[in-house]
This record gives C-alpha cells, sequence and structure tokens, in this order.
C-alpha cells in the first residue's frame, strides 16, 4: 500500500528557493533570485567598447535558411503520407467488416432457416394425415429420413398434449464418433425418456439409456411454443449430458376447438455456426463473435474461447454460459468493455455501427450488426480487426516519408552547422559566464554580439550579475528565515499525524510510505453504544447533539489512554477500542474490562441535554484480528476479522447498563472477574452463542 505525504512533512532538505505554507497550500511565496526592493543597475551596451559591426536579427539567421526547404518537404510529405495512409487502412478496414459481416449473416440465416423450415413442413405432414400427433411411435422413419436430408439441424421430433414424445437425430451434429439416436417416451402422463441406437432402416435398435420421470410439457421449449402461440426460438440451453450450447425451433399445433394438441420441434447447435466462423480469415489477427443482447457468448471464431465454464453452486458443479466480458481472450473481451461503454445495454443496439477504440495503443476497427429473423431471434454479429492488420501499405509510405526527410536533412545539416556556429560563439561565451556565476564567482561580464537578440542577453546577463551580487546576502537571511519557518510546520504536521495513526504505524509511513495489514493472533475488541441515540438526535439541535457526543467520547477517549489501549474509530453514537494492537500486550483482556467497567461506572450518574439518564451497551470479544491501514487518502487505521464482527453483535444483542461478553473473553478473565452466565443466544451470521455480563473485578486480597 503506497501512502503519499506532502512534500513539506517528508523533505529532509527543502528547497530554499520557495515554501508553502501547509495551513494555506494555496498561498504559496517564492523567494526570487532578485530583490524587488533592491533598485536594479542598468547595464547598457553603450557603457562597453562595442566594435562597429553590421548586426543582424536572431530570426532572419535562423528561420529562413531552413524553413522553406525543412517545413515545404517534410510537411507536404508527412501529409500525403499520413491521408494515403489513413484512407487506405480505413477503406480496407470498412471493405473487410462489411464483407464479413454480410457473409456471416447469410450463413447464419441460412442455418436458422432451416428448423423452421422442418417445423412447417412437418406442420403440412399434420395437416396431410402424413404423421399424427397421437401416434407417435410411426413417425420414427419419417423424422430419421429429414435428419438425413436436412444437414443444418441436429434432430427432429414432436410431442403431444398428453406428454408423449419423440425425436429423432443427433445431440452434436459435428460430431465424428456420435450416432443417431431416438428419444421417445410413449406412456401419455410422462414416464422414462428412452434413447435408442437406430438401424440402418431408422428403427430403434439397441436401448443406450434411460432418464426416469421426464415430462416434455415442461420443457422449455414445449412450454415456449404456447406462450408465444407462433413458431418460435427457445433460449440457448447448454445440454449437460454432451455440452453444447443448443436451440430449438418450437411451433405450437392446435386441434379443431382452438385447444393445444402438441408441439412440433427442431434442434440445432450453435457449434455448426462456430465451426464456420473459425474457416474465416479475417486480415491477420481480426476476429468475429456472435452474443446475445444479454451479452452472453453464442459462438466464435477462436479455437481456445469456451463458451461455458464450469463453476461450483452448493457443493455441486454446474455449466454455465460464459459472458463476453468473461472472455480469456483479451481482444474480445476489451471489444465487449467498449460496446457496453457506447450503449449500456446491447438490447440498445438496432442498426449497423462501425467504431474505433485503441487497445494497448493500437487502434481496433470494430463492426457491430443486429441479426434477426421472423420467429423471435435477436443476436448480435461482431467483428473487430486491429489497425496492424493493414499496415503494409502504412510501412511503406513511413519508408518514403523517411527517405524524403532524410533528403531534406542532408542539404540542411551543413547549412544549419555553419549557422549555428557563428550564432552559438557568444552564447557560448555567456554559458561559460554563468558557469563561473554557479561556482560562486559573481563578478561576470560579457561582451557584445553583432546579433541583435544575442547582444540584448548579454546586456540582460550583466545586469543580472550585477543585481546578483547585491541581493545574495539578503537572499541567504531570507533562506534561513523560511527554513526554520519549515521545520517548525515539519514538526506541527508530524504531530498531527500522530494524533490520528498509531505511533508505530506512523513510523512505517514515514519510512516506506506504506503500512501493510498485520495479524494478530489474539485481541480483545469492545463495542459501546449510547442507548436511544436516534430518539434523543431527533430531539435535540445538530450542535447540542455534537457536545454532548464529543462529552462522552471524550470521556471514553481518556480511559483508553489511560488503560493503553488504542482507539479504533466512532461511527455516529458507536465508540469502538482493542487491546493488544498495534503492539502486542499478554493483558490486553485485562485491560479492555476494566476500560467497559469504568466506562459503565462514567455513565451510571450522566444525564443528556434534556435532563434524561444516558445509558450504553458494551460488547467484547477476544480473538485474531487484522489492522492496518487501507487507501491513499484519508486514511485511517482500521480492524477486519471475525472477532470483529462477533463483538459489535455482542454490543447491540446486548441490554442498556451491560457488558455482554463471549466465551473466549470470558476463558481469559474469569478467575480474576465476576461473571454471570447470561445463555445461549441466537446472534445473526454466527447461530447460537453462550455469552456472559460482566458484572465487576475480583477483590485482590
Amino acid at each position: 500500500m503506497a501512502v503519499s505525504f506532502p512534500s513539506w512533512a517528508t523533505d529532509p532538505n527543502p528547497s530554499p528557493l520557495s515554501f508553502e505554507h501547509p495551513s494555506h497550500p494555496g498561498d504559496r511565496e517564492s523567494v526570487p533570485m532578485v530583490s524587488s526592493e533592491i533598485p536594479l543597475t542598468q547595464v547598457s551596451s553603450q557603457s562597453l567598447p562595442v566594435p562597429v559591426r553590421r548586426k543582424f536579427r536572431l530570426r532572419t539567421t535562423l528561420v529562413l535558411p531552413f524553413l522553406v526547404e525543412l517545413v515545404t518537404a517534410v510537411g507536404l510529405v508527412g501529409w500525403l503520407s499520413f491521408q494515403s495512409g489513413q484512407e487506405a487502412v480505413r477503406d480496407l478496414a470498412n471493405q473487410l467488416r462489411n464483407e464479413v459481416t454480410a457473409r456471416v449473416s447469410d450463413r447464419v440465416r441460412s442455418y436458422v432457416e432451416t428448423p423452421q423450415l422442418v417445423n412447417q413442413v412437418n406442420r403440412d405432414a399434420i395437416e396431410l394425415g402424413i404423421i399424427d400427433l397421437q401416434k407417435i411411435a410411426e413417425a420414427r422413419t419419417y423424422f430419421w429420413r429429414q435428419t438425413i436430408t436436412y444437414k443444418n439441424i441436429g434432430y427432429v421430433g414432436f410431442a403431444n398434449q398428453q406428454g408423449q414424445y419423440l425425436r429423432v437425430g443427433w445431440i452434436n451434429r459435428l460430431s465424428t464418433t456420435e450416432t443417431p439416436q431416438i428419444a421417445e417416451q410413449l406412456i401419455p402422463g410422462g414416464g422414462n425418456l428412452n434413447y435408442y441406437e437406430i438401424d440402418e432402416k431408422g428403427q430403434r435398435a439397441k436401448l443406450a439409456k434411460s432418464v426416469p420421470n421426464y415430462d416434455v410439457r415442461k420443457r422449455p421449449f414445449y412450454e415456449v411454443a404456447f406462450k408465444a402461440g407462433k413458431p418460435t426460438w427457445s433460449k440457448i440451453y447448454l445440454n449437460f449430458g454432451n455440452p453444447l450450447l443448443q436451440i430449438n425451433a418450437s411451433l405450437p399445433i392446435y386441434d379443431r376447438n382452438g385447444q393445444p394438441a402438441g408441439i412440433l420441434t427442431s434442434q440445432f447447435g450453435t457449434d455448426q455456426i462456430r465451426g464456420f466462423l473459425q474457416t474465416l480469415k479475417i486480415g491477420k489477427t481480426g476476429q468475429v463473435f456472435i452474443v446475445e443482447p444479454s451479452g452472453e457468448l453464442v459462438a466464435t471464431s477462436l479455437k481456445d474461447q469456451p463458451l461455458w465454464v464450469e463453476q461450483s453452486q452448493k457443493a455441486k458443479k454446474e455449466l454455465q454460459r460464459v459472458h463476453a466480458l468473461q472472455s480469456n481472450n483479451q481482444l474480445l473481451r476489451s471489444s465487449a468493455e467498449f460496446l457496453y461503454g457506447q450503449f449500456d445495454q446491447l438490447s440498445n443496439i438496432q442498426r449497423d455501427h462501425q467504431f474505433e477504440f485503441w487497445l494497448n495503443n493500437e487502434r481496433q476497427f470494430l463492426q457491430i450488426s443486429p441479426f434477426k429473423d421472423a420467429y423471435g431471434l435477436n443476436w448480435l454479429i461482431v467483428v473487430v480487426v486491429p489497425e496492424s492488420d493493414f499496415m503494409a501499405k502504412i510501412n511503406e509510405n513511413t519508408r518514403n516519408t523517411i527517405a524524403l526527410c532524410f533528403l531534406a536533412l542532408l542539404v540542411s545539416v551543413p547549412i544549419g552547422i555553419l549557422t549555428a556556429r557563428w550564432i552559438t560563439q557568444p552564447i557560448c561565451r555567456i554559458a561559460q559566464a554563468s558557469g563561473e556565476m554557479a561556482k560562486g564567482n559573481l563578478e561576470q561580464t560579457v561582451a557584445s554580439s553583432p546579433i541583435i537578440e544575442v547582444d540584448r542577453l548579454a546586456d540582460a546577463f550583466n545586469s543580472m550579475a550585477t543585481q546578483l551580487q547585491q541581493s545574495f546576502e539578503e537572499l541567504e537571511q531570507r533562506v534561513e528565515r523560511r527554513t526554520a519557518e519549515l521545520r517548525k510546520e515539519k514538526e506541527r504536521s508530524e504531530l498531527l499525524l500522530l494524533n490520528i495513526l498509531p505511533s508505530r504505524v506512523a513510523d512505517q509511513l514515514k519510512d516506506s510510505n506504506e503500512s501493510p495489514a498485520e495479524q494478530f493472533e489474539e485481541a480483545t475488541i469492545l463495542f459501546a453504544d449510547i442507548v436511544g441515540f436516534t430518539s434523543l438526535a431527533a430531539q435535540l439541535e445538530p450542535l447540542e447533539l455534537i457536545n454532548c457526543l464529543n462529552q462522552v467520547f471524550s470521556t471514553f477517549d481518556r480511559l483508553a489512554e489511560k488503560h493503553h489501549l488504542e482507539k479504533i474509530k466512532t461511527i455516529g453514537d458507536a465508540y469502538m477500542v482493542v487491546g493488544g494492537v498495534p503492539v502486542p500486550q499478554a493483558n490486553h483482556a485485562e485491560s479492555v474490562a476494566d476500560m467497559a467497567l469504568e466506562m459503565r461506572s462514567s455513565m451510571a450518574h450522566a444525564l443528556g441535554p434534556l435532563g434524561e439518564r444516558l445509558e450504553i451497551r458494551i460488547g467484547i470479544n477476544t480473538g485474531p484480528v487484522i489492522a492496518g491501514v487501507i487507501g491513499t487518502k484519508k486514511f485511517i487505521y482500521d480492524l477486519w476479522g471475525d472477532a470483529v464482527n462477533i463483538a459489535s453483535r455482542m454490543e447491540s444483542h446486548g441490554v442498556p447498563g451491560s457488558i455482554q461478553v463471549t466465551d473466549s473473553t470470558y476463558e481469559r478473565l474469569k478467575d480474576r472477574y465476576h461473571f454471570e452466565e447470561r445463555g445461549s443466544i441466537h446472534i445473526k451470521g454466527r447461530g447460537e452463542m453462550n455469552t456472559y455480563w460482566l458484572l465487576d473485578k475480583r477483590s485482590t486480597l
């Protein structure tokens, strides 16, 4: 943890040229190199012998020989290179994004049209009497031939309102080892869903497995059909038997009376889309991925990007879909973060958008396009291509620019060297005299120059040298006086820091700018609050309330100091103190108990602003804690750990005027203090706990 301190509190050797009063950081008083109170001694060029020479302006000497060549060559070439490169990159990026989006949209549409088409065909077959919802088993061969004909579906089937269900096909159509199966449940009202291998004629062969108590009417793809009342899609779901993302096209069937009779269903896996995306070449490192408006991934062009993860939920492992913001691929994750920053919700995207964003100091070209169909499907196609994939032409232009710049420099450098030598000779003399002054030899003068600006610089230097000699002594006195003031302010800031933090922690912060959290194996924590504070606050003016709290907490502060305990903080009417932290001590529990008894005693006769008696509740617990300073601004010393939470519960579950302690504190103090067992009470978040009332200290005879 890094904690920053003001420079006036940490700098052991403050600068003698500028001071800032810590209590008024905006009121800065600088000690100038030349005092305005000392009259300036003007030294004109006429007081020195000056040869009669023709003088030139510095801008004339420097600008004209180089400005035309460098600005014309470098500016024109650079501008042409930049314009050409930007135009080429943007044009290529736009073409690629549009082309990839169109290809993906066309292919995905061909995938999602097939399941709905198969359902329409099967509805016609029902109306023509080719298949019958009440004769489930007779449709096995019919559905088997459909799965052979339509390569874009996984399985096809139907179910009736009596709970009978039949489907034929693959769970994973892309698998090279899986064979098609018949899954059926033919018992009205529900029963076992049996999976059979299929022979060469499309009939049942061997029972592969059985799922007990299967009711198709409770499945999402069944319920969604009648909820929509028209052909629709189920939500994308994860097949737990063979982890794949799948989606069902469902079509409701009604009888002549308009009552639900059953559904037709056709499934396909998004792995088919994923397989197609991975065949696309999107620049060199570009990506395309499809997400739902919720942000969950449907398919990506990345081979190593999982679409689901295994998570533990209540002692069992579950598979969950991956959100785009949780992707392990930086480009995909950053693209999602950018889109959420633009739209808040992806469901707000209703048309194509093209964007540019930066990742690792590199421009990324991104296009997002909605994909919808007539049956409620709503996905988003995202194409993102790094600018570096198009940099070949830019690099060529850059090389041309460098070559032209180098040629311009070959012409300009010799001229510049000769001109600079003529100009720098008198400036070097001024620099040499300045170096002597820096060593303490203030009696320096320089001769004039034929260049007007340099000659004025020489005059100013001579004038400054004269003024420095006159003001040096006064400057030293002012520096000494300001340094003394700064030391006093530094001492005040250190005292203020010690009043905020424990001395040990403050020393760590001053030495290393950090105070790591420490583990204390045993400490005793006390929480106390004023009973009825909320109602009291409603009756008092804010100033009266603060004065009341200040009197009570000032008394507690004196008790904490008396018993060598560390006050942690106050929150409203709550007061927290700890023993054994930050400096371990053997008798921390006894010290806290003594303070608690004195706190109760001090409040026994205390009266509030309205003349009412003030009572407190106190809770004490002993246990391990972690203590330290967190954050970089307005930092405080604080405690964490279960022992702290239990101590707070002791106070909140106590009664007015009593001191409630835990078993751990009781065991430490039972030989030296009187206790009364309260018994077992229910503590929120902890269950039943045995607690005690601390009564008083045993007399030592």
